[in-house]
């Protein structure tokens, strides 16, 4: 049985109402990861000097990089948490019946890219560097386990989501030296499509088990994105530096830098 699922992110966290449900608790509303560290010497002279560069570029040089990386750590292929929940069917009162969804497995996140343009802006010595990054054709699959009065068949289910875009915010503190990655948080998940073969006599399982497999995923890979991702993007920011990614706006500002000092 197909269903089609057409979802933003603000109804992928939140709670159905189907009976039983046992459902993981989102964590959105957690403080936005912050995290810091010092920018490479090789930035602060090329920007004291006025070299230029672009933003673009810089972003997509950062995610071929970020792209290895999440390969060669074995993030394209992710296990998922396994999840389970209990039912009841009018026809056989009395009598309550389990769905688990186990040996589950996602990928795409090999596929992050930039999404439109990446931007700069400064104010006075601050230089904030910022883009939208997205995910394409991200995949994920469960096994269906059904038990009810001791038997129950196996089931599968598959999923894929259009995009899953997230937003990316750092400033650089030139006097400092410091880079500041503020902000890397989910935007929007695009349209989802999910088969779920296998069911027999529960195919009215199937919508039950959908919303309650999105709501599973749904916090999981908010926390794979602002955990592992973003880790690998402040490691990568860290050993190529930023020096490809400063515009002209630093002829607004290095004559205050020259007067500071």
């Amino acid at each position: 049985m197909k269903v089609v699922v057409v979802l933003a992110l603000f109804s992928l966290v939140a709670l159905s109402n189907g009976a039983g449900i046992r459902r993981p608790v989102s964590r959105k509303g957690r403080p936005v990861l912050s995290l810091s560290f010092n920018a490479p010497e090789e930035l602060l002279s090329r920007t004291r000097n006025g070299e230029l560069g672009n933003a673009n570029d810089y972003m997509d040089e950062v995610l071929v990089l970020v792209r290895e990386q999440i390969v060669l750590q074995g993030l394209d292929r992710i296990q998922l948490p396994d999840g389970d929940f209990s039912f009841t069917w009018d026809a056989y009162p009395g009598v309550t019946g389990g769905v688990y969804l186990h040996d589950g497995l996602a990928t795409g996140m090999e596929t992050i890219h930039r999404v439109g343009d990446a931007t700069l802006s400064s104010s006075e010595t601050i230089i904030f560097f910022e883009s939208d990054c997205g995910i394409n054709s991200g995949s994920f699959g469960y096994a269906i386990s059904i038990l009810f009065m001791d038997i129950g068949p196996t089931a599968s289910m598959t999923g894929t989501a259009d995009y899953i875009n997230f937003f990316f915010h750092s400033t650089i503190d030139i006097l400092s030296g410091l880079i500041v990655v503020d902000v890397f948080d989910l935007k929007q998940i695009g349209h989802i499509s999910t088969e779920i073969t296998g069911l027999g006599i529960f195919n009215w399982l199937a919508e039950i088990i959908v919303d309650f497999a999105l709501n599973l995923l749904a916090p999981f890979f908010k926390e794979l994105i602002e955990g592992p991702i973003t880790n690998l993007i402040n490691v990568v920011l860290q050993a190529y530096g930023i020096s490809h990614l400063l515009l002209p706006i630093y002829d607004i500002f290095f004559p205050l830098f020259l007067e500071l000092h």
